[in-house]
């Protein structure tokens, strides 16, 4: 009596089996269908290595949260006229805004807002001056744009402080929804005055920041007084932000350059961390290919339509290993499936890299508050 191992449930099992008479061994064509089609795949599953992270040193310089986009809100009222620095505030105001614009990196997104631009500051004007909000230069416009789109504005009506920002919130509120734990959108607002449209800046800048998309407001006062430069100072704290006093041209230029160091640093930090968290899931995806492979090569089911095959073509063919079907046939029906191994397996290595990225996510965070 000798012995035949076989699958069943799983597990490799010796019944046994009863010599073949003739001149055909159905141990040797058994072994010989086997040799071939290995069933080991629980020594498919390999171990996930650590990987080697960049450092991602954190912005030396921070203005708030990190920004999804950058919307910079443009005063044109008829203030802008006076001068500074032997031009006018506009004039001074475009070219940084348009340098500012220009030297973003490509990757983040940038939005160019104005308002007061319509009408006149005579009272005749001032309603279709208040009502004066424009995004001229949109998300996704190419830079190029900016010149012509800049090079148009004068400096003509009031001032809706309010107003822009409630625009400010009808534009962030066309972006695509955010996720959780996405960047949100950031305003810098400069103005060179108080609100003279019967506004309530302060109340908006808060409804904006506690809005479904929690958007910063950011001020720049260009060559303020005290009364004003206090308002716009209560319109940064009401939305997170920060206010930022320009006395002068150079330090416009040095408040925009900052911001702009700022914005970039947080961007490169984020792409860094954005590439870690890729790094993080190469190894994973990496060994799923290498088990379905091997799984592939080692699949019982392969093994066990093969030997359903062999005794199938024997008996068709009334092939002297036709003695040998009903062993075959039986050896075959008592291979069971692996019972979803692989799956299971995906579906483990799959919850450990999300936790292993979300843990880093957490750890990289830059608070919002």
């Amino acid at each position: 009596m000798r012995s035949l191992v076989v699958w069943a449930a799983g597990v490799l099992m010796a019944v046994p089996v009863v010599a073949q008479e003739g001149s055909v061994d159905c141990q040797a064509v058994l072994n010989e269908v086997l040799a071939d089609r290995p069933t080991d795949f629980q020594s498919c599953v390999v171990e996930i290595e650590p990987v080697d992270l960049r450092q991602c040193d954190a912005p030396e310089t921070a203005t708030g949260r990190p920004s999804s986009h950058i919307l910079l809100a443009i005063d044109a009222s008829g203030s802008m006229a006076g001068r500074v620095g032997g031009e006018t505030k506009m004039a001074a105001a475009k070219r940084e805004a348009l340098g500012f614009l220009r030297d973003m990196p490509e990757e983040m997104s940038v939005g160019l807002v104005v308002y007061g631009h319509k009408g006149n500051n005579e009272e005749s004007g001032k309603a279709e001056s208040c009502a004066a909000s424009e995004l001229v230069h949109g998300f996704d416009a190419p830079r190029s744009a900016l010149q012509a789109s800049i090079g148009a504005l004068e400096p003509v009506g009031w001032t809706p402080l309010g107003g822009v920002l409630a625009y400010s919130g009808e534009v962030v509120a066309g972006l695509e929804p955010l996720k959780e734990g996405d960047l949100a959108p950031v305003v810098y607002l400069i103005s060179d005055g108080e609100e003279t449209c019967d506004g309530d800046p302060a109340a908006q800048a808060a409804a904006l920041y506690e809005a479904g998309v929690r958007t910063t407001v950011n001020t720049i006062g260009f060559d303020v007084d005290a009364e004003t430069a206090a308002q716009l100072e209560a319109i940064a704290e009401a939305a997170g932000g920060t206010y930022y006093p320009a006395d002068d041209v150079a330090a416009l230029r040095r408040q925009l350059d900052a911001i702009k160091a700022a914005e970039a640093s947080l961007a490169r930090y984020q792409n860094c961390v954005n590439a870690n968290l890729g790094r993080i899931g190469v190894p994973y995806q990496n060994a799923r290919v290498a088990l379905a492979g091997c799984y592939a090569r080692n699949d019982p089911m392969k093994a066990k339509a093969a030997l359903i095959n062999r005794a199938r073509k024997a008996e068709r063919d009334t092939t002297p290993e036709a003695a040998c079907a009903e062993m075959l046939t039986a050896h075959a029906l008592a291979m069971e499936s692996d019972d979803g191994f692989l799956n299971r397996q995906f579906k483990a290595w799959s919850a450990e890299a999300d936790a292993t990225m979300e843990a880093y996510r957490e750890e990289m965070r830059l608070d919002a508050e």
